[in-house]
């Protein structure tokens, strides 16, 4: 007996929902080492690798909570080695060989959003704790995203920041005062990605900065005071599964331009990795387990000891309350994605300093840069291979 057809007008809804394009998903779902959180914090939503000058498993990972006005050291057991009281801080970020008061030290930077200040603190080598040397009068106006950038060019140390809405990110100097304090000159100049921009990353090496817009996708600019400052989006939102909001980002640097560019698509609970040199290609997806709506985020290359030796990744963790920071083995994240491991190229405390343009497109070369150790400009140095 021949069936009516009126089956088939009743399936046609489900056949056409079967056969539109779904979001990508994270196949690759990495579970944590470790999580970090203590009696006290809240929603640790920025954080930044500090790496111990001479042994790396005593390296730190230093917390920004702006729901419980503090930041946080802790080392990668997770033990809170210091809390620091500082009025909703936003993003953080670190850098290495900043000249003060004589010394080369490491420093710590964020943007305080409720003085709309830049804060910045020194880490003590010996006992891995913070200490603030800004002069508190480096004044941004309104402040929601933060990074730092040292260029590869003149060597000197900037800060990037802007309003949450219709953001303009504007560039600051930071330096020495001559009273053994950190100052701001600036700003320098600004760009306008416009719409809400939080999540940014400079790279030391291209002389690049990137931005995460959070309902458009990420802007690539030039990190140079003297740079361009038109960008150009590299991914739009949509793409890839990258849904909005864009969030954290952050950069694994590999030899030659190489390396990768991490993004928190916060509105799949997931991670897309793009390559870092251009055209920015996307390479694939991952998820931490028991992880969603993640803010910010970081990655190292370099071995972190017995339970990292390929590096880590963290990332801010918005599923449940108290919020806290996941960290995770980047050799998991590599295996699972098949990437290409880099354990000795990059070290943020000795960066390199070459010529990139032949490998990275449109990047600022590098004419001459200063040697880490030293005021004074420089050809470009070799590192030696540890």
């Amino acid at each position: 007996m021949t069936r009516p057809l009126t089956w088939l007008f009743a399936l046609g809804p489900l056949v056409a929902a079967a056969l539109e394009p779904l979001p990508a998903r994270a196949l690759n779902v990495i579970p944590p080492v470790l999580t970090l959180a203590n009696d006290v914090s809240a929603d640790q939503d920025d954080m930044c690798f500090w790496l111990h000058p001479q042994d790396l498993a005593r390296s730190t990972v230093i917390v920004s909570d702006k729901k419980a006005n503090s930041l946080f050291v802790y080392d990668l057991r997770g033990r809170t080695l210091q809390t620091l009281a500082v009025p909703k801080p936003g993003n953080i970020d670190i850098r290495y060989n900043f000249p003060l008061g004589g010394e080369r030290v490491d420093i710590v930077a964020l943007n305080e959003r409720k003085t709309h200040k830049i804060r910045v603190y020194r880490v003590d080598r010996a006992t891995r704790l913070l200490s603030r040397v800004d002069d508190d009068n480096i004044h941004t106006d309104q402040n929601y995203g933060f990074t730092l950038y040292r260029s590869p060019v003149n060597g000197r140390f900037y800060a990037f920041t802007g309003p949450e809405q219709q953001t303009v990110v504007k560039q600051w100097e930071i330096v020495d005062n001559g009273s053994g304090r950190v100052s701001g000159v600036g700003p320098l100049r600004s760009m306008s990605p416009g719409g809400v921009v939080e999540g940014m990353v400079a790279d030391d090496e291209t002389g690049t900065i990137y931005m995460s817009q959070e309902g458009g996708g990420v802007w690539k600019y030039s990190a140079e005071p003297t740079g361009d400052t038109s960008g150009t989006r590299i991914v739009a939102a949509g793409a890839h599964g990258l849904v909005p909001d864009v969030e954290g980002i952050t950069l694994y640097y590999r030899a030659g331009g190489a390396g990768y560019l991490i993004v928190s698509s916060q509105g799949s609970d997931d991670f897309k990795v793009y390559d870092r040199r251009p055209p920015h290609a996307y390479v694939g997806t991952f998820a931490v387990k028991g992880t969603a709506s993640t803010d910010g985020c970081d990655v190292i290359n370099l071995p972190l000891g017995p339970s990292l030796p390929g590096g880590a990744f963290a990332c801010h963790n918005g599923s449940d309350s108290p919020y806290p920071a996941e960290l995770v083995s980047w050799s998991d994240i590599a295996r699972a994605l098949r990437l290409v491991s880099d354990e000795r190229y990059w070290d943020p405390r000795r960066p390199r300093a070459q010529d990139l343009t032949q490998a990275s497109p449109g990047a600022t070369k590098t004419v001459n840069s200063v040697a880490p150790d030293s005021g004074k400009r420089s050809t470009p140095h070799v590192i030696k291979e540890r």
